[in-house]
């Protein structure tokens, strides 16, 4: 990376330490021309190239994979991140109004560039950053490695959720259920993911189907603006996601899931109460009489409902609030399903109990401790 990053705690106050290198008068001469040099003085080098024709202050920060963000309220006061599984920090680095548009000239332009009022907002394949540019600066950056989380991890040790409500959507959609998620965007798909990373040792066959262009998913198979759904049967998957909703996505989703197909549809509703009230009577009974879970993603917390019907008369039950749940709710939410089987769930709860002691961030990591933890565990029920 170049620069020294150390992390301490003083006060209950998380601190992000940046030392810049120094270079020497030969590493000073080889930033102006090509000059052979051993590795750790190219890195340096490498380094200050990025600062002076990129983020400036900010490089550091950039360049550390463990920042998902880099927050500036007041430009007198030392920057804030965000540090995957540990949360927010302050830094020692201050930055100037001028600086600050220095850094983010370099990236406008016609296609990523919008201005909304007295806010920039900047978008490409490497951040996106929204810029307060009228009165006292401040600014927001997200990088797009966080834009994209695919850990259940980080969902749970940001307060999301807990092992059991964790556990309880993993055994949902493990079990042909349907799962939808309404609310904010972000964390829907990473949610979405992170449930697709605990079921994928198990399952051959997943399919993303997006209504525009989805990111490449170098390990799943991703059908993009289909114009007839019915394509899906082709391929046979175990479990389908849905990155849209509309009505023949419904329709589809009811196909599907009666062949116990699992389903996770990210909607674009706000909270679950929406999302019922655009279904017709004859959508809502027939998702009711299967599988069909609801998650309401709403501020920094996450519903959970259950759909089910008596007769002809649709009900919703409340799963959990705000991500909590504890044992008892957790074998009762999943007994009640009767379509849903019993096996495992204490074997679930270990699994995540094991990513979460150990901060196991990686989806390649998670999937791999899924398997091994699989293989060394007895399931108590």
């Amino acid at each position: 990376m170049g620069c020294k990053v150390s992390i301490s705690q003083v006060d209950n106050i998380l601190n992000y330490t940046v030392e810049e290198p120094t270079l020497t008068a030969e590493e000073e001469k080889a930033l102006k021309s090509q000059v052979q040099l051993p590795q750790n003085s190219i890195e340096k080098i490498n380094y200050y190239k990025e600062k002076m024709e990129k983020f400036g202050k900010l490089t550091c920060l950039m360049l550390d994979k463990n920042v998902e963000e880099i927050e500036c309220s007041d430009v007198s006061k030392p920057l804030a991140v965000k540090i995957k599984g540990l949360g927010r920090a302050i830094t020692n680095i201050k930055i100037s109004r001028d600086e600050t548009l220095n850094i983010f000239s370099k990236f406008i332009d016609s296609k990523n560039y919008k201005r909304l009022g007295k806010y920039i907002v900047i978008e490409n394949d490497k951040f996106k950053a929204i810029i307060k540019v009228k009165d006292d600066i401040n600014f927001n950056i997200i990088k797009s490695d966080s834009l994209y989380s695919e850990s259940i991890t980080e969902l749970i040790s940001e307060g999301y959720l807990n092992k059991y409500s964790t556990a309880y959507l993993w055994h949902i959609i493990e079990n042909s259920g349907i799962i939808i998620i309404n609310g904010n965007k972000r964390i829907a798909r990473c949610l979405a993911y992170s449930l697709i990373n605990l079921v994928y040792n198990k399952f051959n066959k997943i399919i993303v189907v997006g209504k525009s262009k989805t990111r490449k998913l170098d390990d799943l198979i991703v059908l993009n603006d289909v114009k007839n759904l019915d394509i899906i049967d082709y391929y046979n998957p175990d479990i389908v996601l849905f990155d849209y909703i509309d009505n023949d996505v419904i329709v589809k989703t009811l196909d599907l899931n009666t062949q116990n197909k699992g389903i996770i549809i990210l909607s674009e509703f706000p909270d679950n109460i929406t999302f019922l009230s655009s279904l017709s009577k004859s959508q809502l009974l027939s998702l009711s009489k299967l599988p069909t879970i609801l998650v309401e993603i709403v501020r920094n917390y996450i519903n959970i409902h259950e759909l089910y019907s008596i007769r002809t008369k649709v009900r919703i039950r409340k799963v959990c609030k705000k991500g909590n749940m504890n044992k008892k709710e957790f074998s009762y939410s999943i007994t009640l399903k009767n379509k849903i089987n019993t096996n495992n769930l204490d074997l679930k709860v270990s699994i995540i109990e094991n990513l979460t002691n150990n901060n196991i961030l990686d989806k390649y990591e998670i999937r791999e401790k899924v398997m091994k933890i699989g293989e060394k565990i007895e399931p108590e029920i």
